[in-house]
């Protein structure tokens, strides 16, 4: 069954981050290329190491100076979780924030995002 994303959260050192509305989480591993002479037409390959980013976005509120901008290159763990009727799934690791936008237009709400470099281990649960 779908789950809709309007149970999210995002933590960043057991912290919630304040009326975020989008967040994602994009793990990726490298891949090595093993062809040889004997591969014949096929490349062959095998997978190498793991890495992840994310981000998250939203309404910027005056806590975020603290608890995001303030935090810019440094480690942290950081939490996001989207919960439904019948249980959620959290996402965690170590990872630091490599860039944050803050967007002010005069006619619309004021927003921030960041982008997040995760370094060790993604769990999810």
């Amino acid at each position: 069954m779908a789950i809709a994303g309007k149970g999210g959260s995002v933590k960043f050192d057991s912290s919630s981050v304040a009326e975020m509305n989008n967040w994602s989480i994009n793990p990726a591993a490298d891949e090595i290329d093993t062809t040889n002479f004997d591969s014949g037409d096929w490349k062959a390959y095998m997978a190498g190491l793991k890495e992840w980013t994310g981000s998250f976005e939203g309404n910027l509120v005056k806590g975020h100076v603290a608890g995001v901008v303030n935090k810019l290159g440094e480690t942290a763990e950081i939490e996001m979780k989207v919960t439904a009727t019948d249980g959620s799934i959290t996402f965690s690791g170590q990872a630091f924030i490599t860039s944050i936008d803050v967007e002010v237009p005069v006619d619309d709400k004021a927003t921030i995002s960041a982008d997040i470099r995760g370094t060790g281990a993604l769990t999810a649960a």
